[in-house]
Formats: C-alpha cells, sequence, structure tokens
C-alpha cells in the first residue's frame, strides 16, 4: 500500500514549482480504479509508513522468541504479557491488533488455566477477597511487639526509598530519551514540510498525516537520483560486508586455533596496525586502484572498476579479526585438539562447531559492517570526485557522498536559496533504514558485544 500510493504522487514539473507544491500539486489521484484527494493519500502513506518502521522492528524482535517458545513457556504469565501487549496496540489506536492480541491471549489463557480470562480473573478477585479477610481476621487477633513495629517501620521506610529511587531514575531516563528523539523528530517533521514552513521564522511542531508532503521524499529519490546511490550503497555494502565476514572468520580460526610459527608475532603486528590512522592508508590504496597500480579507476572506465575500488580496500578488518578470535578463543582447546585425534579436519572444525558457536558475534560483526560501509564518506568520495575522473563519477556516488555533494538548492534568478525540506528529506532517507536496523538488531548487537569479552 505504501509504494503504490507514493507512486501515485506526481512530482512538480521544474525544481521552482517546489517552492509551493501546494498550489502547483494535483488535488486527486486515481490509484487502481479509485480517485483519491492528495490529503488521503498523504495519510494513508503517513499511517503505512509508520507501521512499517514500528512493524518491522517489532517482527524481527519477536519472531525468533515466538519460534522457540515450547509447550511449557505457554502459560498464563505469558498470556498477561500479549495483554500488556494488547493494551499497548489500543493506546496506539491501533483496534486490529488490539483484537487479534486480545483474542490470542484469551486463547492462551484457556490452554494454560483451563479457563477463560474472565472467569480468571473472577476466581482471582474471589481468592483476593477472601485472603483479605483472613488477613484482617488475623491482624484483629495478633498484637505485634515493639520488635515488629520497628521491622514493619523500616520495612515502609526501604519500600519508599525504592520507589523514589525508580521514580528518579525514571524520570532522568525520559529526559535524556527526550533530547535523543528531539533531533529525529525534527529531521522526520522538516522532510514532510513545504519550502515556506521549513523556512519560517516561527516554525510548526506539528505536522497533520493530511498535510504531509510526501512528495519530497519521492522527487529526492527520482529527481535527485537518489534511488541510485541507495543502490550503490546496497551494492558496495552487501559485497564488502561478505569479503570481510569471509576474511575475519578464516583470519580468527587461524589465529586462535591452528599453532604454527610466528602466529604471535604476527598477530601482534597486526595489532599496531590498529594504532595507524586509516587516513594514511588511503594514499597507498589510492595508488594502488588508481592508473598507477590496479587501473580500476579512471575517465571513461566501466563502472566495475570504482565499485571493485569501493569494495576490495576494505573487505578486511584487523578489529573484527580480534574480535572474532576472542570469541573462538572460549572454545577448550581440549575439544579442538580431540577433533583432531578423531580424523576432523580444521575446515570441518571451523565450520560444525566454531562458526555455529560464535553466530551471535558473526551477526554482530556483520552489523556493524554494513552500518559503517553506509556510513562511508571519504574513501568513497575520493574514488568517485568528478573533478578527477570527470561527471560519469556521480554516477558511482554512495548515499554520504551524495548527501554532501548534491545541491538542494532553488534558482529564482538571483542567489540560491537553500530547499531546506528537501536537504532533510534526504537525510531521512540516510537515517531511518539504520535506525530501523538498530531498532530490530540492538539485542543481538549487545549480546555479541558481551559474548566476545567473557572467558569460558
Amino acid at each position: 500500500v505504501f509504494i503504490l500510493m507514493l507512486s501515485a504522487i506526481k512530482i512538480p514539473l521544474t525544481t521552482n514549482e517546489m517552492e509551493y507544491p501546494e498550489m502547483v500539486l494535483e488535488q486527486f489521484y486515481k490509484v487502481a480504479g479509485f480517485i483519491y484527494s492528495a490529503q488521503t493519500i498523504n495519510f494513508i502513506i503517513t499511517v503505512t509508513a509508520i507501521f512499517l518502521i514500528i512493524g518491522v522492528s517489532t517482527f524481527v524482535v519477536n519472531f525468533k522468541r515466538i519460534r522457540s517458545l515450547d509447550i511449557y513457556d505457554y502459560h498464563r504469565w505469558e498470556a498477561g504479557n500479549r495483554y500488556v501487549h494488547a493494551a499497548m496496540s489500543l493506546m496506539t489506536l491501533n483496534f486490529v491488533s488490539f483484537a487479534i492480541k486480545l483474542f490470542g491471549a484469551d486463547l492462551l489463557m484457556r490452554y494454560s488455566e483451563g479457563m477463560s480470562t474472565y472467569e480468571w480473573l473472577k476466581l482471582t478477585y474471589e481468592e483476593k477477597k477472601n485472603k483479605r479477610e483472613l488477613e484482617k481476621e488475623a491482624k484483629l487477633n495478633h498484637v505485634p511487639s515493639e520488635e515488629e513495629l520497628e521491622i514493619r517501620k523500616k520495612v515502609r521506610i526501604q519500600i519508599v526509598l525504592k520507589i523514589v529511587r525508580y521514580v528518579v531514575t525514571y524520570i532522568f531516563l525520559i529526559l535524556v530519551a527526550i533530547f535523543v528523539i528531539i533531533p529525529f523528530y525534527w529531521m522526520i517533521l522538516t522532510s514532510l514540510k513545504t519550502y515556506q514552513q521549513s523556512k519560517a521564522a516561527s516554525p510548526s511542531f506539528w505536522v497533520s498525516f493530511h498535510d504531509a508532503q510526501w512528495v519530497n521524499i519521492k522527487f529526492v529519490f527520482k529527481n535527485l537520483n537518489f534511488g541510485t546511490y541507495i543502490m550503490n550503497t546496497l551494492l558496495v555494502s552487501v559485497l564488502s560486508t561478505t569479503g570481510t565476514i569471509i576474511t575475519t572468520v578464516f583470519a580468527s580460526y587461524a589465529f586462535a586455533k591452528i599453532d604454527f610459527k610466528g602466529r604471535e608475532a604476527l598477530f601482534s603486528l597486526l595489532l599496531m596496525t590498529m594504532m595507524i590512522p586509516g587516513e594514511i592508508y588511503m594514499i597507498t590504496n589510492f595508488l594502488t586502484v588508481s592508473q598507477a597500480g590496479f587501473g580500476w579507476i579512471g575517465r571513461d572506465l566501466p563502472k566495475a572498476g570504482f565499485f571493485a575500488a569501493m569494495i576490495v580496500p576494505f573487505m578486511t578488518s584487523v578489529y573484527y579479526i580480534f574480535f572474532l578470535r576472542q570469541t573462538f578463543r572460549q572454545v577448550p582447546d581440549t575439544l579442538y585438539k580431540a577433533a583432531k585425534v578423531d580424523g576432523c579436519s580444521d575446515m570441518k572444525f571451523l565450520f560444525r562447531v566454531m562458526i555455529p558457536m560464535a553466530l551471535p558475534t558473526i551477526f554482530t560483526i556483520t552489523i556493524l559492517s554494513l552500518l559503517g560501509t553506509w556510513n562511508a564518506y571519504i574513501w568513497p568520495k575520493l574514488i568517485t570526485n568528478p573533478g578527477l575522473y570527470g561527471e560519469n563519477a556521480k554516477n558511482y556516488w554512495l548515499i554520504s557522498v551524495a548527501l554532501r555533494e548534491t545541491s538542494f538548492t532553488l534558482e529564482m534568478g538571483g542567489d540560491p536559496l537553500p530547499m531546506f525540506n528537501l536537504q532533510i528529506a534526504a537525510s531521512a532517507i540516510v537515517t531511518v533504514p539504520l535506525l530501523i536496523v538498530f531498532l530490530a538488531l540492538k539485542k543481538y548487537i549487545i549480546k555479541g558485544v558481551g559474548r566476545s569479552g567473557t572467558k569460558g
């Protein structure tokens, strides 16, 4: 639905018209044989975009947990957890999700307790009521001693202090979260404003779903060629990360388990290279991939050379090798020696024992490598510099280079006017995918980092 509605929006013919999109954009669109107003289209796109950001992250986070549930995990506490999720869906006005989760929680309660939720609540209420009456009767018949009163007083003080500590802690965390969220919120808000709204002296802090200018996003994708830049970035990220994982796994295994002369000296030498700033390597790397070396980059050369120059020099990482080696060293050497005695080869031991045990760390390295490639700027900028290799080099820009080098200006006969809404829309396109990846996979990142530093 998101793609269908976004594709229906028509972009103004010239950049000048982007200054007043509310005056030049069509007010009605035909989608799948139905006529929708522009406000309805914007509303549907906004709702589906919010659903995708939250839904994709939530699905990834909960998919593995739900698949790993066994019969012993189906109990009333799990049902209560689903009731909480249903309440959260209701608070976000997601009535469909609320109904589904409520129905699922009731089924789980019937399965685990043999009764409906209403019957369980009624029974629990009666039990609590009887318990309170018994406690009240026991309290009347019992005269507490001074020591007991003193203990109760200390317990109450501890409870109050604990509550105050929790309240202060969460207030502090909420304030920190607000300061962190505000820049992201302002970025998304500005990317969906008109040009006049984005440069207003008194900016608005809210844009209604009906007035969200999704034409900015489409304009950046098509007219500013950001769709091509994203595809370039994905290609470089995937190939570079694949090469990094392959070299990291084999090198880490060799340094962790294979005993050869000079192993520790060679590994120490590799660690010493981490002390050298990466910018220094760019000189030798540039000479290697330029006409003085392999000749991958230059004027009127095929695009494969430009991509190879951005991928091959970064298909290995000393930091990731050290990172994964620490995980591999957690596997006892006795297990490795026993496997060798049984005739197991190094390759078989690596793929059947080491890699399955180190999957969280490998997964973390994959994510960090992807994020690093996505944010890379200096080397891709040097390789695809139009001043050195002509205007054709712009076709190989990565998303970070395009965000810096693209001219988000409006020519009005005088000085160029900066189009803040388009520039922020491009920034949102770069940032939101990273945000979704982090929200969906943060648990695995933290788990992998924790495992790499734990011995045994």
